[in-house]
């Protein structure tokens, strides 16, 4: 166990993804300043505007007109969940490289599914925060952070590649990804050239499908080793 190497690896993940997580917040918070002033000024504009006319005040309601078409009556449902989202490279980011923790926490996910942590608080994405949707975000936030941790702490701590070489460290997934990650969260940092962090954020992803090929691999390798010695053995 290189209980080091997988404090080492969580300290870099987070404070990669902590710096977009933080990035995102101070877009929300900004968001709701500025709808939270817009309101304040329309308030004012409607309170200094002179009053309306005393015959214009109540005026005669028009009467109803009974839709011809049954249909047009019903209300419509918008639901975001059935388009195509383009999210921020900052979210790229997270997304990429912190794969399957962002894969339980839902975050910054349009419509997450109930089994995630962002479902279970019934994170709803809506296109103006409010105060109650960015005190959820922060829980959701908290939680990337501690899972973050715990994964990159066990795939530090145990490697699937046994002693890497130093020369060959790109040989060993969880090496390769965190150099992809510091890449791309620092590209990200930058306006001006934040749109090329999705490249090394792509290719930490698939990294980590690798990852998953090789961790199923290695399961199954172990399995059938139990087998076959299982009847020499009994022997």
């Amino acid at each position: 166990m290189n209980w080091r190497r997988g404090l080492l690896l969580a300290g870099i993940h987070l404070a990669v993804a902590g710096s977009m997580v933080f990035m995102m917040e101070a877009r929300d918070d900004r968001a709701m300043s500025d709808a939270e002033e817009g309101i304040m000024e329309r308030a004012v504009e409607a309170a200094i505007k002179p009053p309306a006319a005393p015959e214009l005040v109540n005026p005669a309601p028009a009467p109803a007109v009974k839709p011809e078409n049954p249909d047009e009556g019903e209300a419509v449902i918008f639901s975001p969940c059935g388009m195509w989202v383009h999210y921020v490279p900052q979210v790229v980011v997270v997304q990429a490289t912190e794969m399957p923790a962002d894969l339980l926490a839902g975050w910054e996910d349009v419509c997450p599914p109930g089994w995630t942590l962002a479902g279970r608080l019934h994170r709803i994405m809506t296109w103006q925060p409010t105060s109650s949707s960015m005190a959820t975000q922060r829980k959701i936030d908290a939680g990337l952070g501690l899972m973050i941790a715990m994964q990159w702490f066990l795939l530090g701590a145990f490697p699937l590649v046994r002693n890497p070489s130093w020369r060959r460290w790109w040989g060993e997934p969880g090496s390769f990804i965190t150099v992809c990650a510091v890449l791309a969260g620092f590209l990200a940092l930058f306006h001006p050239v934040e749109g090329a962090a999705r490249l090394p954020a792509s290719l930490a992803m698939l990294v980590w499908f690798l990852w998953f090929g090789l961790l199923v691999w290695r399961i199954l390798s172990f399995t059938w080793r139990l087998v076959v010695r299982r009847p020499v053995a009994a022997g």
